[in-house]
């Protein structure tokens, strides 16, 4: 089974927290929050993963890699253009 995680957003709403660094990388306890996402569903036997990144992509991107560190597999797609969560999984 795959994961679909939608994390390309710009967080406008939190702009003095997201200006360099986006949303879902935001730090809980340390971690990501997407780390504590991408955790938890590999605590159910989840493994692979796509992520849609388009604010900041390289952040995450570079957190995260091909997930080998993560003990997943994780491959990314590119929300160009931000045109709601709606049109993310067509990408």
């Amino acid at each position: 089974m795959k994961a679909v995680i939608l994390a390309a957003g710009k967080g406008t709403r939190m702009k003095h927290l997201t200006n360099e660094v986006p949303k879902p990388m935001l730090k809980v306890h340390g971690k990501p929050i997407l780390q504590h996402i991408i955790e938890g569903l590999r605590s159910t036997g989840i493994r692979e993963f796509c992520i849609v990144t388009g604010w900041h992509a390289e952040v995450v991107e570079g957190h995260f890699g091909d997930g080998a560190q993560f003990g997943a597999k994780i491959s990314y797609v590119r929300q160009v253009v931000q045109d709601g969560t709606g049109k993310a999984p067509e990408l």
